[in-house]
């Protein structure tokens, strides 16, 4: 990709987090802010330096005074930080130094004993930020120092739902009484941001794996989250759904998932080309890779569901780039 590209990239990322909108959102998630703020104020001590790294509105930063912190350290690619410096003015909190950076600009002269950061995206990896995080963590924070979130994890469900069966194939039904079919597969290989309720999956769920965000190095990432499920019941399963868990701290946690609280996070549809028919006789494993690992950049997936017989593969990079063409001006 060329630089001109990658710049783009990167202004497509800063212009969005100026929409006082989006952290509206963010904000309004209580099931989100409340269980930071409880776990900011059990882990900071009086004498910790603490890091908020993505700091948005700078609400964790001001948790982190709050809560006692000697100095707060908040941090923010975006030009909204000046705005979140006025917000922290306006409340009193004058020992959080702000920073326009990011995980490769970003000079401290000494290291800090926890850093906080909200950087799950939607399905744990839609907005990029894991890696900066690390060498972020690996620069500056301290022997023994604190993460929060101390850890995530990964989980997928089985979709068994008329609704969202028939949604998908919507456009192969003919709508309007015209034949789409130049289109009508792609929803079937695509990723959508919907929200689920616990009746519309199976009851048994797989957990596809946890990042101790302590001890996880960027060589240890996982690029394919693996993990088993035996089906209660028989059914025709027609998309897999994708969320996260967290633990911020000892005891504070939370989950994203279609049994859970509702949160601004959601869940994501990984769709099924076909119907994929379960069974409790037949233990399943389920795969899903994140391919997308750009901030600014669209996150594409990879997600399998096999029972050892049947497979089914999806790689929804690879489809968006067989649809890509190159179409010139004028009439063609």
């Amino acid at each position: 990709m060329s630089s001109n590209s990658n710049d783009n990239n990167s202004a497509n990322y800063r212009m969005s987090y100026r929409d006082v909108a989006m952290h509206k959102v963010m904000l309004q998630d209580v099931i989100r802010t409340d269980a930071y703020e409880k776990a900011i104020a059990e882990v900071v001590k009086p004498a910790h330096t603490v890091m908020d790294f993505g700091c948005g509105t700078g609400i964790l930063s001001m948790f982190a005074a709050r809560a006692g912190a000697k100095q707060v350290v908040a941090v923010d690619r975006s030009p909204f930080i000046q705005t979140a410096k006025k917000i922290a003015t306006q409340n009193g909190f004058d020992n959080i130094d702000f920073y326009h950076d990011d995980h490769e600009t970003l000079a401290l002269d000494k290291k800090v004993d926890v850093i906080v950061s909200e950087w799950m995206g939607h399905c744990l990896f839609y907005e990029a930020m894991l890696e900066p995080l690390l060498e972020l963590r690996d620069k500056y924070l301290a022997e023994g120092g604190i993460m929060i979130p101390a850890q995530v994890s990964l989980h997928m469900g089985l979709v068994c739902d008329e609704e969202i069966e028939e949604d998908i194939n919507f456009l192969k039904e003919r709508p309007y009484d015209i034949d789409f079919a130049p289109i009508a597969d792609a929803p079937l290989q695509q990723t959508d941001l919907l929200i689920l309720y616990p009746e519309q999956i199976l009851a048994n769920t797989a957990h596809l794996g946890s990042l101790d965000m302590h001890t996880i190095t960027k060589a240890d990432s996982p690029r394919v989250f693996t993990g088993k499920v035996t089906p209660d019941t028989q059914a025709k399963v027609t998309a897999l759904c994708g969320w996260f868990s967290t633990e911020l701290s000892d005891g504070v946690s939370f989950g994203t998932g279609p049994m859970d609280s509702p949160t601004h996070w959601d869940q994501i549809l990984f769709p099924l080309p076909e119907p994929f028919y379960v069974d409790p006789e037949r233990e399943l494993t389920i795969t899903l890779s994140p391919l997308t690992e750009q901030v600014g950049k669209e996150q594409c997936w990879a997600w399998s569901i096999s029972d050892g017989e049947t497979t089914i593969r999806v790689n929804e990079q690879e489809q968006q780039q067989r649809a890509q063409i190159d179409v010139p001006q004028g009439k063609i």
